[in-house]
């Protein structure tokens, strides 16, 4: 009995250590178990599909849109149907829009899953978050090529940092068209701190408005060597014109196509909607017209659109045109280059930071500026 109770006392304390280090490891299991969800709530932005369910977002508000469309049309006849969906696919392309003067907003805010180590958002993000905002830009500009089946290839994006966009904070990435040629489309993105919102007027993520002034090529300047360091310039700026801190301008050059055939940038963009109106008329244009383009154009006043809305009836014909159908057509009727012919001159001065200066067949050839890659990016210094 004695040593058997000696034995008892003996464990005793070893007893209670295990049971001590039970409940620690159970509140510890708990703690981490809490930490973990809280890790995973946290990162969630990088879940699996996320990257695609944040793309795709854009075009699922417009299917419910167009869902609903059509329920609350359900009681008019086949072909008043029809002349309705048309009017609400129009009111969706940027028609009347001049090219260079539509900024496309993407809103967005730095979350854990996109810092480093610094806590600021770190260089991959740019370009995660930038796929999402190019995404909506091209819907947004081209309607008409994905619904006829064509769609948009990114050949090269470059980046130049300025300053960090810190962990939390929110930003916006303003995306506009720099520049075309016979092939290509550039387009500048910048990512930017925005002003409050009771210093700034309110419009929703994707948006469409028109700044006053343009701060992507300074035109005033004939020497061409001034206007291959535009990019740069506008990139050295601290801020944007309208007082947002300018964080990062990223410049992704793009391509439509149809298949594997390339449709050309000027049909692309007046097949869609946009109009440069000529010099007189454009700086006459009051402000509230170039801001809203759905409120401020006049449809009968664009001399292309009726041929583009008689393609449009057929997404079939649409996609055969864009094909190589537009060969076709004389050069003296083409109405896609009528239809841009009173910006001609500025798409050949933006043009000259992306591929050198020249014309356009040598800029082509010397693979100048940014499409000169290392080698050309010294045309930009």
């Amino acid at each position: 009995m004695n040593s058997k109770f000696n034995f008892a006392a003996i464990l005793a304390p070893r007893k209670k250590m295990l049971v001590v280090f039970q409940q620690v490891l159970a509140a510890t299991l708990t703690r981490t178990k809490y930490i973990a969800i809280l890790l995973l709530l946290l990162n969630s932005g990088s879940f699996p599909l996320i990257w695609h369910i944040r793309l795709m977002s854009a075009l699922t508000r417009l299917g419910f849109s167009l869902q609903w469309h059509r329920l609350t049309h359900f009681y008019l006849g086949k072909r008043r149907k029809e002349e309705a969906l048309a009017v609400w696919y129009e009111a969706y392309q940027p028609i009347g829009v001049h090219p260079f003067r539509a900024v496309w907003t993407y809103r967005r805010w730095a979350g854990f899953d996109d810092a480093d180590y610094n806590l600021h958002m770190s260089n991959s993000s740019y370009a995660k978050v930038l796929d999402s905002a190019r995404f909506r830009f091209a819907a947004a500009s081209f309607p008409n090529v994905f619904r006829s089946g064509g769609w948009m290839a990114l050949a090269a994006t470059h980046f130049h940092f300025i300053h960090e966009i810190p962990m939390l904070s929110s930003y916006e990435v303003r995306t506009r068209i720099g520049a075309w040629d016979g092939k290509w489309i550039w387009c500048v993105s910048r990512f930017v701190k925005p002003l409050p919102k009771n210093a700034r007027t309110k419009s929703k993520s994707g948006s469409v408005s028109s700044p006053g002034s343009d701060p992507e090529i300074e035109f005033n300047s004939k020497d061409p060597d001034t206007l291959s360091r535009a990019l740069l310039q506008c990139a050295s700026k601290t801020t944007e014109p309208d007082g947002a801190m300018l964080y990062c301008v990223a410049v992704s050059k793009l391509c439509c196509k149809h298949g594997r055939i390339t449709i050309p940038p000027a049909l692309v963009l007046a097949a869609n909607g946009f109009y440069a109106l000529p010099e007189s008329i454009s700086k006459s244009a009051s402000a509230t017209t170039l801001s809203n383009h759905r409120a401020g154009r006049d449809i009968a006043s664009l001399p292309h659109w009726p041929t583009v809305r008689t393609l449009a009836v057929s997404m079939p014909a649409l996609a055969k045109f864009y094909m190589g159908g537009w060969r076709d057509v004389p050069e003296g009727e083409r109405w896609w280059e009528d239809a841009l012919a009173a910006c001609e001159q500025e798409r050949l001065k933006r043009l000259v930071p992306f591929v050198g200066p020249g014309t356009e067949e040598t800029m082509a050839a010397r693979k100048g500026g940014l499409t000169g890659g290392l080698d050309g990016a010294w045309h930009l210094e």
